[in-house]
Formats: C-alpha cells, sequence, structure tokens
C-alpha cells in the first residue's frame, strides 16, 4: 500500500527522543548552497519571552501565513569587485562562506532620499569552527556592483553556544558615495547575545532540543550629503531564536522592536517542509493548481480517470470533497480560511496529491 503525499507529511520526521541540554556548533548552521524554507505565522500575539533551564516551549498551534525560501549563495559567479572584496583571494578576514538578500539595510530607505538609484542589496557571511561574522554588503548603486565591506566586523555566533553564553559584538560599516554623488553612509551597531534557555520546543515542524538565544542590535544610521548631516531611527531590535543540532536554520525565530521600552512583534517564522514545491505523488504532473497562491477562484487540472477530488486543511482536516466531469475546472475558494491546503485524488488506485496557499 502506498502512502499519500498528505499521510507522509502527517508523520513525524523528526522523533523526539527527549530533552536535553545541547551544545550549537558551526556545523548547525547553513553553508554555501544551502536551500532552507521557513513558514511565516501571523500570531504576533506569540509569547517570546518565556524562557530558562530545562524549559518547554508549546508553539504547536502557530497558524500558517506564507512561506520564504532562501539560498545561502556561494561566491562563484559573483561580478569582480564582489569577488575581490569577499571570495576565496580576499583578506582572510572578509573571506566569505556565502550570500544572501537583504532587504532590511538602511541604505536601501536612504536610496530613496538621495538622487541616486540603490538595489540589489545583499549581506555577506563568513562561518568558521570558531565563529559566525557578518563582513558586510553589496549594492547596485547606479547600475554599478559596489562592495560595501565593514571596517569593523561584527560577530553574530561564537562556537561552541552554550546555555548562559554571553557576548557583546560590535560593527562599523561606511560606504563613501562620491563616485557618484556627494554623499557618505555609515553604520554602527552593537550586539547583546546571551543564552538564556534550554529545553524541549514543538512547532508544526516538530519537536526539538534546543538552546534558546536572544540578540538585542542598537543600531545607528546617518548620511552626509552636501556637507549635511541626517540620520534615520532605527528603534531596538530583539531577536529570539531556538536553534537545534543539524537544522541549519532556527527552528523558530521572533524578531521584537522595542519603543519606550515596550516590546512589539514584527515577525515570526518557523522551519518548516516546504509545502509550496510540493512534487505529485504518482502519475507525473497528474494534478495541478493554479493561481497558487489564490484569492477567490482557484483552477484544477488533472488527467482522465479522475472524478472524485478533496480538499484537506494542513493538519489532514477534510473541508471538501468534490465531484467533477471535465478535466479543468474552478473552484470558489473564497469562503476557506488563509492557509495551506492539500488536494488529493484517486487515480488507477493511487492517490496523487498537490498543494495551494489561500490568501
Amino acid at each position: 500500500m502506498k502512502l499519500t503525499l498528505l499521510s507522509l507529511l502527517l508523520i513525524p520526521v523528526f522523533p523526539y527522543t527527549g530533552n536535553s541540554q545541547i551544545t550549537i556548533t558551526d556545523a548547525d548552521f547553513p553553508a554555501a548552497g544551502d536551500v532552507i524554507t521557513v513558514s511565516r505565522t501571523a500570531d504576533l500575539t506569540i509569547d517570546y519571552s518565556s524562557t530558562g533551564p530545562d524549559y518547554q516551549w508549546d508553539f504547536s498551534n502557530l497558524t500558517f501565513a506564507d512561506q520564504v525560501t532562501r539560498t545561502h549563495n556561494p561566491l562563484s559567479g559573483v561580478p569582480f569587485l564582489i569577488n575581490l572584496s569577499y571570495g576565496p583571494t580576499a583578506v582572510t578576514a572578509y573571506r566569505s562562506s556565502y550570500y544572501l538578500p537583504f532587504t532590511d539595510l538602511p541604505l536601501n530607505q536612504f536610496g530613496n532620499l538621495l538622487p541616486v538609484q540603490i538595489e540589489d542589496v545583499f549581506q555577506y557571511t563568513k562561518k568558521n569552527a570558531q565563529k559566525m561574522t557578518l563582513v558586510g554588503y553589496s549594492a547596485s548603486i547606479n547600475g554599478q556592483d559596489i562592495p560595501i565591506k565593514s571596517d569593523t566586523i561584527e560577530t553574530k555566533y561564537i562556537y561552541p553556544l552554550e546555555f548562559e553564553d554571553e557576548y557583546i559584538s560590535r560593527g562599523y560599516t561606511h560606504l563613501d558615495m562620491s563616485v557618484f554623488i556627494p554623499a557618505e553612509w555609515m553604520q554602527q551597531r552593537k550586539r547583546t547575545t546571551v543564552v538564556d534557555g534550554w529545553g524541549a520546543i514543538t512547532t508544526p515542524f516538530g519537536t526539538f532540543d534546543v538552546l534558546r538565544v536572544q540578540h538585542k542590535i542598537e543600531e545607528t544610521d546617518s548620511v552626509k550629503y552636501n556637507g549635511m548631516a541626517f540620520g534615520l531611527n532605527i528603534p531596538v531590535t530583539y531577536e529570539y531564536e531556538w536553534i537545534a543540532n543539524g537544522e541549519k536554520t532556527p527552528i523558530l525565530k521572533v524578531v521584537t522592536t522595542e519603543v519606550m521600552g515596550n516590546e512589539t512583534v514584527v515577525s515570526a517564522e518557523y522551519k518548516d517542509h516546504n509545502y509550496l514545491s510540493v512534487e505529485t505523488i504518482g502519475e507525473a504532473n497528474a494534478l495541478k493548481v493554479y493561481p497558487n497562491p489564490v484569492s477567490d477562484e482557484l483552477i484544477i487540472s488533472w488527467s482522465s480517470g479522475m472524478k472524485q477530488i478533496a480538499i484537506y486543511y494542513l493538519d489532514g482536516t477534510l473541508v471538501q470533497q468534490l465531484s467533477f466531469e471535465h478535466a479543468v475546472q474552478t473552484v470558489n475558494t473564497s469562503a476557506l480560511h488563509p492557509g495551506m491546503y492539500f488536494l488529493s485524488a484517486q487515480k488507477d488506485g493511487e492517490t496523487v496529491t498537490t498543494s495551494f496557499v489561500k490568501k
């Protein structure tokens, strides 16, 4: 008997064998080429503050909003100046392991204030057996790819990570834009990191032994343009991470900002299966859905021989059963709650399955 994709997803992929205090090393973080999927949740009332030794965190009821897949890009094939600054022949401290798109950098916002086009901002990370460092950025300025190396390199993690570890790191980055306009950008950051808990966490992805890591990030950014200086008001940011052995990315990450002593959750994401690229089990491309994500009308196409199609919610609850007589049909999805759904159909004694997201 063959297992359907839906039944496979309802079987724990990572069996839990009991919590213990763990140690985190560089092997527990991503390397060049790793592709990692996280699901984002709209549960911004999540309890990020509770922690301690031998703690049990239950986030099993997090609701799915959407997914993001992050590729940790190797340095091969980057433009010449970028390779010179961060590639294998760069100064040792700047030889990056990978780079990622970076959309939170205030440099993007300054581009809206200055007579210059700033886009395609990336952050470069160096990882070795001792620590992970954030060595700088690159950006396309007026169509030219420019490296932006940090003069003072910020440290994100020091290995091994263990309960009650605590350290402070500073970063300073300066960008002279005089080639394009009479302007310069300065960034100063202070990162305070403490491992403030250990225990077991449960999310929709499973149950894991974890260390809980808290980062407090204080940042000041400023720009000088034509002799005038102005700054960007950046609130203090906190990153709360639950990190497990071998998972390459936090099992759960919550980001907050602090204003007048009060923290507000701005994002929460958890490691998850990549539902958006789920392949059909059985006959290739036998069951297709589009658009995906969908708002009000979902178009379903399938090969001949399929008569009954069932729609399930992420937890396996049957939502609707449908009977079809045509190879392509439109289904009204306006009444469905936002989230992930599965479509399952029978053909020649075999179950085929695909998925879609309701916005």
